[in-house]
């Protein structure tokens, strides 16, 4: 039986060891992934974002159709006939046939539309400003996809530094957890006061696992967001400290206004819905084709003893009564016009209030920093103090947990402002038009503040 127990245990060994050598294989494997590689991959394999692709595409199909409008057309016929008995007529003595009983004949037909009133020309114009829709579509699909990789690449080593701070809890109440052992040895210390420290050992295990999990399911939402299987391997690189800009709120709004995709695409709807109302109003007008047709026949006969032959003429159709057609196409496009019009105003103000949003959560991210800063090393110098006072026996094992308490709070409530900042930059960046734009409004703001320098001195 020991010797069965004893294989047992060594079995299980052995398996445990495996999967910690596979666990820390695949980690060794998996690649370090930067924050710009991340939003590299998910824009080209976010779903979304290829949706977005495809309908630029299809709109460039669009101004093609739309510019074959006004093309020449160029058609050709051929035609093989077989009557059922030739027809005759008598002429005197002699009979002439009228037809023959198979006949060939092929045609070739040329149309151009005249263009008088611009309705082709207009119809061209329309598709290029949905072609440039759906560009700004898909620029709004990219910066949001942006937004959405760098918030869970920020929230995978947000809760990788939770998981820390919690390691770091453990490890410290565990210590102390021997130093009390050492004084119940001693003789300084209850019996009590090992099974409190204990019970905050345990305490604190049960917030790793819950911290530990946390990051499991960052790391699948991260993968999520990119487009790849939620158990793949998830290693990022961690950005350096924060960079602190001082931006403007009137610069970052007039940006927002005049660069984000949301207003570009209104505004080419705005321009295509005026469009929709011209072709509308041109129901009522006159539409001019010139035609030209060549006929050349196999068969001849006596009563048409030419091969070939073409006919050249133009055609004016124009609508007499079309039952108030026209009139209430128009008065709908007039409707769309006026709906993109309140459309884009609506927009304009969303985009102001996103900014606003975006700038304000900014300079309260970057205030609760600095705080933050300062109250995690007072709290760690509490702790440094409440250990010492402990080891020398002038304090109660309350103040260090107290003490551990605060601590944790502490590097808690400083990970949360410093990844709060990452967060609420990378909200204004998408807030004001993207990358480029809020490049150079920090561009402009670290130039400004030199100046300043300068000038102080």
């Amino acid at each position: 039986m020991k010797v069965l127990l004893r294989g047992k245990l060594i079995c299980a060994a052995c398996a445990c060891l495996s999967l910690f050598l596979l666990t820390a294989g695949q980690a060794a494997l998996a690649e370090v992934m930067t924050i710009d590689q991340a939003i590299e991959y998910a824009l080209e394999h976010n779903p979304v974002v290829g949706m977005a692709r495809e309908n630029i595409e299809k709109s460039k199909a669009m101004v093609d159709q739309a510019t074959s409008v006004g093309m020449p057309k160029l058609n050709a016929q051929g035609t093989y006939t077989r009557l059922d008995q030739v027809s005759e007529v008598s002429i005197g003595d002699r009979t002439v046939k009228l037809n023959e009983l198979d006949s060939q004949a092929a045609n070739l037909s040329l149309s151009q539309p005249i263009d008088v009133f611009g309705v082709i020309k207009t119809g061209k114009h329309a598709a290029k400003l949905t072609k440039a829709s759906s560009q700004h579509e898909y620029d709004q699909a990219k910066n949001d996809t942006t937004l959405r990789v760098k918030e869970a690449y920020y929230a995978v080593l947000r809760a990788q530094q939770f998981m820390d701070v919690q390691q770091k809890r453990v490890e410290q109440l565990e210590a102390h957890l021997q130093e009390t052992r050492l004084h119940l040895k001693a003789g300084t210390a209850a019996p009590f006061d090992v099974l409190r420290a204990e019970t905050e050992v345990a305490d604190a295990k049960q917030g790793l696992i819950s911290a530990q999990n946390g990051v499991e399911l960052a790391k699948a939402a991260f993968n999520n967001t990119l487009g790849r299987d939620l158990s793949a391997a998830v290693e990022l690189d961690e950005p350096g400290p924060p960079q602190i800009v001082d931006l403007q709120l009137a610069s970052c709004l007039d940006s927002a206004c005049t660069n984000r995709p949301e207003v570009l695409k209104m505004q080419s709807q705005q321009a295509l819905a005026q469009d929709m109302v011209h072709i509308a109003r041109q129901g009522s007008k006159p539409q001019v084709n010139l035609n030209w047709q060549m006929n050349h026949s196999l068969s001849t006969t006596m009563f048409n003893p030419r091969p070939s032959s073409w006919t050249a003429y133009l055609t004016v159709s124009m609508p007499v009564f079309d039952g108030g057609k026209t009139r209430a196409a128009v008065n709908q496009a007039k409707a769309d016009a006026n709906s993109v019009k309140l459309g884009y105003d609506q927009t304009v103000l969303a985009v102001k209030l996103d900014t606003q949003q975006a700038y304000l959560s900014l300079n309260e991210s970057r205030e609760k920093i600095s705080v933050a800063q300062k109250a995690l090393e007072q709290a760690r110098e509490s702790m440094r103090l409440a250990q010492v006072r402990y080891k020398a026996g002038v304090s109660t094992q309350v103040e260090v947990f107290d003490a551990q308490t605060a601590l944790t709070q502490a590097e808690t409530n400083h990970v949360n402002a410093v990844y709060d900042y990452y967060t609420a930059l990378a909200q204004l960046e998408k807030a004001v038009g993207g990358r480029t734009q809020m490049a150079k409004l920090t561009e402009s703001a670290l130039k400004v503040a030199s100046e300043s320098v300068g000038d102080n001195r």
